[in-house]
């Protein structure tokens, strides 16, 4: 196969992949919680270079003109989104470090800055998803008879209660905020929930805002523009390629001859 042609099928790939996660940031880009993500490529030169630790140069893949780029995952974008008021109990919105604990129904353990809960028919705090929000003693219970619910910036969880005429308020617990020294070595499970991993969390110094939300923070005008872009060097890709093809069936046309 020529270079030519396997440099701009390579690039296609990339460009394939990239168009993908342009296009889930401009879906996504108001979601409570997501992170933008931007694709990332490598040329295969310096892949193998880190591979074998041998210099292109050396294996001749450079005096070639190199060998095309690859898709080499992705990075994650973990600045503050835009906060907006919704006036909701359990809405619930960090400005600065840290993430919300979860815990999905296998047990794993997520961060998120998704604050969108609700309590659940057993008065558990879950996200949209049935997933139970931790405290300082694990999972948050709402009393049911709790008639008002005041949430301050250091998470702490205060219910008022009426007994015979008396109204009484309690801290019931405190959400509990958490970092990792590497949000980008996090797995991410769809740009909202991350995995930490082996990462030790910590506690955060992030505040708490009730009655607001994080929205994610890809901005879909700019989405839209890289969108235009990835898609244009998508088709120069297809027309390069589509010329070395014509180019090498004239070369071989012309040994026949």
């Amino acid at each position: 196969m020529s270079k030519g042609i396997y440099a701009a099928a390579s690039a296609m790939v990339a460009e394939t992949r990239a168009l993908e996660v342009a296009a889930r940031n401009v879906a996504h880009g108001t979601t409570t919680g997501y992170r933008r993500e931007q694709s990332l490529r490598s040329g295969f030169a310096e892949s193998l270079m880190k591979a074998g630790g041998v210099a292109p140069a050396q294996q001749g893949i450079a005096k070639q003109g190199g060998a095309g780029v690859h898709p080499n995952g992705s990075w994650f974008n973990f600045s503050q989104g835009e906060i907006e008021d919704t006036g909701g109990t359990f809405d619930l919105a960090i400005s600065g470090d840290g993430f919300f604990r979860v815990r999905s129904p296998d047990g794993a353990l997520h961060l998120t800055r998704a604050g969108r809960f609700t309590p659940d028919e057993n008065g558990r705090l879950v996200t949209p998803d049935g997933w139970t929000v931790e405290g300082q003693g694990g999972p948050i219970t709402v009393p049911a008879d709790a008639e008002r619910v005041v949430i301050d910036e250091q998470g702490r969880i205060t219910v008022a209660t009426t007994a015979e005429g008396v109204v009484t308020e309690n801290v019931i617990d405190q959400l509990r905020l958490s970092t990792v020294d590497k949000p980008q070595d996090m797995t991410a499970k769809n740009g909202v929930f991350f995995d930490a991993g082996n990462q030790e969390l910590r506690d955060a110094t992030g505040r708490l805002h009730q009655g607001r939300l994080e929205k994610g923070n890809a901005e879909p005008v700019r989405e839209l523009v890289d969108l235009i872009a990835l898609q244009r060097r998508y088709d120069a890709a297809q027309k390069a390629m589509s010329e070395q093809s014509r180019a090498g069936e004239g070369f071989s046309d012309l040994l026949r001859t």
